[in-house]
């Protein structure tokens, strides 16, 4: 490893960006959680958006996409 590399972040090295290292840290820790911890830490993870169709400067509808309701099923299932 040149000393330049040595110096730098892991995960910069590893080629990955810091929030793809930080998700692959919060997945391996959620994994290795117990019961009932581990499905409650899977349904913080569920996230909702509003994204909004803009026409003439401005918003006509706005969607909003939630999906707790997938997570929480997934969640029961496994």
């Amino acid at each position: 490893m040149s000393s330049s590399a040595a110096a730098s972040s892991y995960w910069r090295v590893a080629g990955m960006s810091y929030l793809k290292y930080s998700n692959l840290c919060a997945d391996m820790l959620r994994s290795s959680l117990k019961e009932p911890m581990k499905t409650k830490a899977k349904l913080r993870e569920a996230v909702y958006f509003r994204a909004a169709v803009w026409k003439d400067g401005k918003p006509e509808k706005q969607v909003i996409t939630d999906l707790t309701d997938t997570t929480a099923e997934q969640a029961a299932k496994s």
